[in-house]
Parts: C-alpha cells; sequence; structure tokens
C-alpha cells in the first residue's frame, strides 16, 4: 500500500513508498482505511527537518485521520466494519501512570504519538485502537471530519485548560490552524471581542479569520505592539499558538491582570525573557496539549451541527499530489490543507 514517509531525519527526506499492509492485528486493534488526512505543521516540520519532538525512522506520517473500519481485531465489540470513523492520535499510553489513571491519558510520558514515533494515517490504511475511534455522522463529508483533531487540540486550549466567559475579551497570537480555529471555538464560546494577530506573511489567513472564524480584529504584528494603548492588559483571556517561544512575552504584555495566558503552540528556542510580568499581574499560565475523549466527542458533535465550520480555510488534494498541500500550508497559501485518499 502507498505510504507518505519520513525517511530520515534532515530537510525533504519525506518519500511516497510502498509499504505491506498490516497482517496481525492485536487485542483492541483495527484497520481504518484511510479516506481523508489533514496535513498538521508538525508534517511540515517533519519535512523540514526542524521538529523539536522525537520521531522514530522511517516513519509514516500523519495524524488528523479519517476513514472507514475495514478489519478488527480480537476483543473489538464497539465498532463494527464499514464505521465511518475519526481516530485520536495516541497510538499508546501505558494505562498505569498518574495522568493516565486520571484519564489524562493525552499528557502519559509513554505516549507513542502517530506520525512520530509509530506510523500514522498518511497512507492507504492504517492500525489503530478501537478504544480511541469515533463515529462520523452522515451529514459530515470526510474532508471535514478529518479536522476534527486539531479543533480537539483548539477546545482543550480554550474550553477546558482556560476559564472563558462570556463577554471575555480575547486575544489569538499566531492565524495557523489551531489559532484560527481557537479563535472560532471562542466566539462559540460567547467572547464579545477577539483579536487574532500574524505576521507578515499571515494576510491571507488573518482575513480567512475576520470573515469566517469569529476574529473581530486582526493585525499584522510589528515592534512592540502588545504595548499599545489599546492593546496592553486588554484581554481577559490570551492563547499563543505560535510557533515559537518569545510571543509569551506579547502575551504577558496584552492580558489583564490576574487574566489568563494558554501556551499551544510549540517553540524550539529558549524564552530568554523577564518572567516578571507573570508575577507582577498575577496571570493565571497553562500549558495546553493534545486531548482526551471527551474533547472529541463534544467537538465531533459541534462539527455535525454546524457550529464548528471549517471549509472556508479548507483546501483539498489528492494524495500524490502530498508535495504541493505540503507546500501550500508551507508557505502560507492555505490554511488546511487535506489529503483525499
Amino acid at each position: 500500500m502507498r505510504a507518505l514517509r519520513a525517511m530520515t531525519p534532515g530537510r525533504h527526506q519525506v518519500e511516497l513508498t510502498e509499504v505491506p499492509e498490516a497482517t496481525e492485528l492485536q487485542e483492541g486493534e483495527v484497520v481504518v482505511a484511510t479516506r481523508a488526512v489533514g496535513v498538521c505543521g508538525s508534517d511540515i516540520h517533519a519535512w523540514h527537518g526542524t521538529q523539536t519532538y522525537r520521531m522514530s525512522y522511517p516513519v509514516t506520517l500523519g495524524h488528523e485521520a479519517m476513514g472507514v473500519v475495514t478489519r478488527v481485531g480480537p476483543g473489538v465489540s464497539t465498532v463494527q466494519l464499514g464505521a465511518r470513523v475519526v481516530s485520536e492520535t495516541a497510538r499508546s499510553v501505558c494505562g498505569v501512570c498518574r495522568p493516565c489513571r486520571e484519564g489524562l491519558y493525552n499528557l502519559c510520558e509513554k505516549r507513542l504519538g502517530f506520525g512520530a514515533l509509530c506510523d500514522g494515517a498518511m497512507a492507504d490504511s492504517f492500525v489503530t485502537r478501537a478504544q480511541i475511534l469515533h463515529g462520523v455522522p452522515d451529514n459530515l463529508s470526510d474532508e471535514i471530519a478529518a479536522t476534527a483533531e486539531p479543533y480537539c487540540v483548539a477546545y482543550n486550549a480554550v474550553v477546558e485548560r482556560a476559564r472563558l466567559q462570556p463577554g471575555d475579551a480575547v486575544a489569538v497570537i499566531g492565524p495557523g490552524p489551531i489559532g484560527v480555529f481557537a479563535a472560532q471555538l471562542a466566539a462559540v464560546s460567547g467572547a464579545a471581542d477577539v483579536l487574532v494577530a500574524g505576521v507578515r506573511g499571515d494576510e491571507a489567513r488573518l482575513e480567512v479569520s475576520k470573515q469566517f472564524f469569529g476574529a473581530t480584529e486582526v493585525l499584522v504584528a510589528e515592534g512592540q505592539w502588545w504595548e499599545r494603548p489599546a492593546m496592553a492588559s486588554a484581554f481577559d483571556v490570551v492563547f499563543d499558538a505560535s510557533g515559537v517561544s518569545a510571543t509569551l512575552e506579547a502575551a504577558f504584555g496584552l492580558v489583564r491582570a490576574h487574566g489568563q495566558v494558554v501556551k499551544v503552540g510549540w517553540g524550539r528556542e529558549a524564552y530568554g525573557r523577564s518572567l516578571d510580568p507573570l508575577v507582577a499581574k498575577a496571570v493565571n499560565l497553562h500549558g495546553s496539549f493534545s486531548h482526551t475523549w471527551t474533547t472529541w466527542e463534544r467537538v465531533v458533535r459541534l462539527l455535525s451541527l454546524g457550529r464548528l465550520d471549517p471549509r472556508a480555510g479548507l483546501q483539498s488534494y489528492a494524495f500524490s499530489d502530498w508535495h504541493e498541500a505540503f507546500s501550500a500550508m508551507s508557505e502560507r497559501h492555505v490554511l488546511k490543507s487535506v489529503l483525499l485518499l
């Protein structure tokens, strides 16, 4: 079968190649024939060789997957052959550490994620656990269903980590898929004002944010923009969804005293700045990573009801056109590329 794999560390070491299909399934495992898979920023980093997390090589990329169940392994009774499903991203967890026992298996130190430490879903089919599958309603297209995973990342940040209240003023730093989806979730959750900030080159994504994803204001950040009178200490909740660490300084400048900052974007470089604003404002700083079962159930429900609608930001590509899909996201021409198989 076809699989898009990172073959070795380094720049542009990703290839569309042939790999054998799974043969024997373990207890609780199923095979899903991939119908649609989103391109994540982590896939782009793997393509460029700039990822900051551990990877096994060679490894099949992709974790934003939607497909149809084609085989079930021993002990599987919760999903049926032919079911349309989306899969969570934790291929395996230990099940016995404290986070796992508390239902926070997304934080398991032994968690193996698709597309990094084990083969992912950018293939004609992939093996996953029946325990982490969620049914896709008939009214959801394959393409939209494939956005459930990034929406779940944003939902965890906006709804589960932050304590956002109706009427809050919200700022989002970074108009990538997670940031834009976070803006939409903030609007759905009742935020009165939603600012989305980006840098030069983000103009297209910022415009999409304002037209279709709930942003009431957008800006191209220049200089010490967070110190402007209209910005400084003006926001109840700030979501930092950028891919750098330095933007946390802007977040501390934007947030009001005793407000909240949620860091959801990864950054490989050291922060290297004073944390005094965190102390002086008594800021509530939250990290946010991944998602759990309840997150997925709620996001799929919101997508099926049309409360969350990603269509204005999507561009679909044939699997064989993966290079074009990756380039479009890397160059910020589209918000989210989706590969259709």
